[in-house]
């Protein structure tokens, strides 16, 4: 669809025989001469017919060049009034001049107006025609692409929506959540209240926030506090969260709580230990800096985080990084504004 047949070397090779002969028909049918066909078809007129026609259409064709280059005027009426009256000058000028040559040469005199009118009106036409293909083509490619465009927006979108309400279930943490709660309901029903507590306020957040495509920092710091405290009701390693930084930055909502939940379920589980994540900025990132003691089945690395790295993708042109220096571990996550999110 790009490319345009007109472009095509077979087409500028055929289509000057096929126009040239047309309007040398034409010109025969004008003159009231067709019975010359019966006698000299391939005639010198003919020739000189699809000489010009292929000078025409090689003109039109750079033309076509020079003014997508051309950057003013932009106002796109204009652009193409311009174009096709200077097409149409430039086409009657060479095809005077070499009808001048061909009558003063060949047959020893100088076409009257009459008759360069009638050459000139033809190629005239044809160049239109030529100019007409090309520009219909430019805006059907336009319109093809935006909607093209449209359709890989929401289709990010939706699949967007859908990994947000992916993470939102989030089922294992569900699941592992309840079997913890009937447990505890046997042991210490006190016990029991504070983890449906923590568990309601992290999933009141998810699923409120869900309609939201970016929210502060700090409403889900508050919240990544909640989830810690959760899997500490769980067979998991303790963990908590050091913020050294005071950032205002916007994060699309449960990022932050699905790369936590990612670390502590790729850190192997111990009673003795807490596991300390500290949360750092630079001018372009957000960073959770942890010591990993990973487990040897589940290694957290970039594609453990994929999900929400396409999320990100609809946002910002800047990657989520993991990256290790063989002691600690560095996520880094792209911070986001209002003004950035808007251009993408």
């Amino acid at each position: 669809m790009n490319r345009l047949f007109i472009h095509n070397p077979l087409f500028r090779l055929i289509s000057p025989l096929c126009s040239g002969t047309l309007v040398y028909l034409l010109i025969l049918l004008i003159n009231n001469n067709v019975g010359q066909l019966k006698e000299q078809f391939l005639g010198q007129e003919l020739y000189v017919c699809i000489a010009l026609a292929y000078i025409i259409q090689e003109y039109s064709k750079l033309s076509l060049v020079f003014f997508k280059r051309l950057k003013r005027p932009k106002e796109l009426g204009w652009r193409i009034l311009i174009q096709l009256v200077l097409s149409v000058l430039v086409c009657v000028a060479l095809v005077t001049l070499v009808m001048n040559l061909y009558f003063k040469w060949f047959l020893g005199y100088t076409p009257n107006f009459s008759e360069l009118t009638v050459f000139n009106s033809i190629f005239s036409v044809i160049t239109v025609i030529y100019l007409s293909m090309y520009l219909s083509h430019e805006f059907l490619h336009k319109v093809n692409t935006e909607k093209l465009t449209q359709e890989l927006a929401l289709k990010k979108k939706i699949e967007q929506d859908f990994l947000a309400f992916k993470r939102g279930i989030n089922p294992d943490l569900l699941f592992e959540s309840l079997e913890s709660l009937i447990v505890l309901m046997k042991k210490d029903q006190d016990e029991a209240e504070v983890l449906v507590d923590r568990f309601s306020s992290l999933y009141r957040y998810i699923l409120s926030r869900r309609n939201r495509e970016l929210v502060p920092i700090a409403e889900e710091l508050e919240v990544a506090d909640e989830l810690l405290q959760l899997f500490d009701h769980l067979s998991y390693r303790k963990t908590r969260l050091r913020q050294e930084s005071e950032s205002a930055t916007l994060i699309i909502p449960g990022s932050i709580l699905y790369i936590i939940e990612q670390v502590i379920r790729s850190t192997i589980p111990t009673s003795d230990e807490v596991m300390y994540i500290g949360l750092t900025e630079t001018e372009n990132y957000l960073q959770l800096r942890y010591l990993p003691q990973e487990k040897i089945t589940q290694e957290l690395h970039q594609d453990s985080l994929a999900d929400i790295m396409k999320a990100y993708e609809i946002y910002t042109h800047k990657d989520i990084k993991v990256e290790s220096d063989g002691k600690t571990k560095n996520i880094q996550i792209p911070k986001l504004t209002i003004h950035e999110s808007s251009d993408h």
